[in-house]
């Protein structure tokens, strides 16, 4: 196994630290409270969304907040597009992340796209977890139409044609909204996060290099069950990318451990309001 190694890169007024193990990610920490929490933001996005939750929970958690694979300070890794993480690499890197900081068990936090990689590492390693929040994550629904072109070397060639000439894709996002099968948020939504080539990028590097991140949510239950995991189901009320109602699927197989609660929002979670709410649950 490869040895495990951290350093630190100290950027304008905060540290940005790095963690090895096999792959490297970066992460910077907010407060200083006992409770571990490792933190993993949404798509496009990166760890330092969660600063804006220190204030609520600087003096009960510290929150590690990483940059997901092809986002913020991490690598990328343009190859596993064909060779994709898998979901017992994910769980190896972050239990050797939790022995490096050298404590039992862990709180996980993970909003949209990261709500899969915490639902992964209660699927593959619960027994270092204590407790999980799940803010509007992805993973609980099943996106057949996702699996196939992911999967697929056909499909995988689709995403490549998409990056550099995606007007026929976003014809068809366009001719769905016009015959009203799709609403305006998720119209937006879609287009927004594929305007620029870039975007296009991240959006083909994150979707098939995750491609293998799809947790089985009745082993996740009963991994809850059989460890005592508390998790609590976090959702913007007016979110129409992770709406509120796909909670059920994984509140049925263990509901008198998962929580299902919904904050005043749309699909942007990560706000002063949500510190609130967690540091509530810790009480």
């Amino acid at each position: 196994m490869q040895q495990a190694f951290i350093f630190a890169h100290f950027a304008v007024n905060s540290p940005i630290l790095y963690f090895t193990h096999g792959v490297t990610l970066a992460y910077r920490t907010y407060g200083s409270g006992p409770l571990p929490l490792l933190a993993f933001h949404g798509f496009g996005r990166s760890g330092t969304d969660f600063a804006i939750l220190e204030p609520a929970l600087k003096d009960r958690c510290t929150i590690y907040a990483f940059d997901l694979h092809f986002h913020g300070r991490s690598p990328g890794y343009p190859e596993r597009a064909e060779r994709p993480f898998t979901p017992e690499e994910l769980a190896n890197y972050f239990t050797a992340f939790v022995d490096h900081i050298q404590v039992p068990k862990v709180a996980v936090l993970g909003y949209s796209l990261g709500g899969r990689i915490a639902l992964c590492l209660l699927e593959q390693t619960p027994e270092r977890l204590n407790r999980v929040f799940l803010a509007a994550p992805d993973g609980l629904k099943t996106r057949p139409w996702y699996r196939a072109l992911a999967t697929s070397r056909m499909g995988r060639r689709l995403y490549k044609r998409f990056v550099e000439r995606p007007a026929t894709v976003h014809a068809l996002i366009n001719g769905v909204r016009a015959v009203r099968l799709m609403n305006e948020k998720m119209h937006r939504f879609l287009i927004g996060q594929t305007d620029s080539r870039a975007k296009r990028m991240l959006v083909r590097d994150v979707w098939l290099s995750y491609r293998l991140i799809e947790p089985d949510l009745a082993r996740v239950a009963a991994n809850a069950k059989e460890h005592g995991i508390p998790i609590h189901l976090l959702f913007g009320e007016r979110d129409s990318v992770i709406k509120p109602d796909f909670g059920a699927n994984l509140r049925k197989h263990a509901p008198e451990l998962i929580t299902h609660e919904e904050l005043p929002f749309g699909h942007v979670l990560i706000t002063p309001e949500l510190g609130t709410l967690i540091d509530a649950h810790l009480r």
